[in-house]
C-alpha cells in the first residue's frame, strides 16, 4: 500500500471483505432466497375462511374434516371455520362473511345459507380482491367466483325419484317435503325428484309445496301435520336432505298406525338416525354425498387459485343410492360413515 496509513489500510481492506460477502450473497447458490421470501423467514400461508350453511348438522362436521384434512396436507394453507349455528340463520352468515372481508383473509370458500341474499356479500368480496369458492349449495348468479364445488344435486335428486318409483311399482300417492326457500341444492333435488316422477302416470303427487325449514324440529313440526291430513293414503315420501329425512323417520316411528316401515321413503345424506332407519328397514333409501371430499376439494381450489393456477369452474363431488341392501358395500360404508372434525 506504499505510503498509506495503517487507518486507511484498515478501511479498504474491511470494504473488500463486505465486498465478497455482498457478491456471495446475491449469487446462484444454496444461499439465494427463492421466490422473493427473506432468509430465514417461512413461505406465505394462505389464510382461507371456510363457512358452511350451518355447524349443528353432522354433514358439516364432515365437511370441515374434509377441510380440516387439506390444511394440514398444505403447509401453505390455514383454516378458519366458521358459521351460523343452525342453517337458516342467513343474517348471521353474512355477517360471518363480511367480517372475514374485514380481517384480510385471502380467501373465502362459502356454502351459502340463500341462493340470493349471499350474492351481495359474495360481490362485496370479489370487488375486495378476496376470491370466492362456492361448496355445496350453489348461488343464483354465480358469476366471479373461482369454482363451485359440490355434489350433482339434480341427478341425486332423480335417483331418488326413480327409485322410490320402483319401490311402489310406478303407481302411488307421494309426499314431497320440501327443505327450505332459496336453498339450491336442495331445489335442485327436488327439482331431480319431480322430474324422475313425470313418466309414471299412476304416481300422484298428493302434497310437494310444504317447506320443513332449517332444523330439524321444523321439519318434525310439519311431518306431524302431513301425516295427520294425509297419512292414511301416503304410499311414498322423499325428503331431500339430512334434516328433512331424520325428522320425517321421527315422525313415522311416533304414528300409531305403525306407518313406519309401511310407507316407502327415501331420503338424502347420512346421520345416526337415517342409518338406523336403513338397518331397521323405516328407511328404504337414502342419496349419500361425500361430505369429506366436498371440504377437502373446496380448500384444495381455493389453494390453486391463490397460488395462480388454473381451476376448474366447477368440480363434482360423488352420489352414491344407499339401501338396506347396499350397507356392506365399501363405498357405501365409507359414506354412511364419514369422518367428523374433532
Amino acid at each position: 500500500m506504499g505510503n498509506s496509513s495503517p487507518g486507511l489500510c484498515r478501511a479498504v481492506m474491511a470494504l473488500a471483505a463486505l465486498a465478497v460477502a455482498l457478491s456471495g450473497a446475491g449469487g446462484c447458490g444454496n444461499n439465494a432466497v427463492p421466490d422473493g421470501t427473506a432468509a430465514g423467514t417461512s413461505p406465505h400461508v394462505f389464510r382461507i375462511a371456510v363457512i358452511p350453511k350451518g355447524t349443528s348438522h353432522d354433514f358439516w362436521a364432515s365437511v370441515h374434516a374434509g377441510a380440516e384434512k387439506a390444511a394440514a396436507e398444505f403447509d401453505d394453507v390455514e383454516i378458519t371455520w366458521k358459521g351460523p349455528l343452525t342453517e337458516g340463520d342467513t343474517a348471521k352468515q353474512i355477517e360471518t362473511v363480511e367480517g372475514f372481508i374485514a380481517d384480510g383473509y385471502d380467501g373465502i370458500c362459502l356454502a351459502p345459507c340463500d341462493a340470493v341474499a349471499l350474492r351481495r356479500p359474495v360481490d362485496q368480496a370479489i370487488q375486495n380482491g378476496v376470491p370466492v369458492v362456492i361448496f355445496d349449495s350453489g348461488l343464483k348468479d354465480m358469476d366471479g367466483i373461482v369454482s363451485y364445488v359440490a355434489t350433482n344435486n339434480e341427478r341425486g335428486g332423480r335417483v331418488a325419484g326413480e327409485y322410490l318409483a320402483e319401490l311402489l311399482g310406478g303407481s302411488g300417492n307421494v309426499v314431497l317435503m320440501r327443505y327450505d326457500l332459496n336453498s339450491e341444492s336442495t331445489d335442485l333435488r327436488e327439482k331431480g325428484f319431480l322430474g324422475a316422477l313425470e313418466p309414471f302416470e299412476g304416481i300422484t303427487l298428493i302434497s310437494a309445496d310444504k317447506y320443513a325449514g332449517p332444523t330439524e324440529s321444523d321439519a318434525i313440526e310439519l311431518g306431524e301435520n302431513l301425516l295427520a291430513n294425509f297419512g292414511g293414503d301416503v304410499n311414498g315420501i322423499f325428503c331431500p336432505n339430512q334434516s328433512t329425512a331424520s325428522g320425517m323417520l321421527t315422525v313415522l316411528r311416533r304414528d300409531q298406525r305403525g306407518l313406519a316401515g309401511k310407507v316407502k321413503f327415501v331420503g338424502f345424506d347420512s346421520g345416526e338416525n337415517i342409518v338406523s332407519g336403513l338397518e331397521k328397514g323405516d328407511l328404504n333409501a337414502t342419496v349419500l354425498q361425500d361430505p369429506v371430499t366436498m371440504g377437502y376439494q373446496a380448500v384444495e381450489a381455493m389453494r390453486q387459485h391463490l397460488l395462480g393456477d388454473a381451476v376448474p369452474a366447477r368440480v363434482e363431488t360423488q352420489e352414491v343410492l344407499a339401501t338396506g341392501g347396499n350397507l356392506d358395500d365399501p363405498t357405501v360404508h365409507k359414506l354412511l360413515y364419514p369422518e367428523a372434525a374433532e
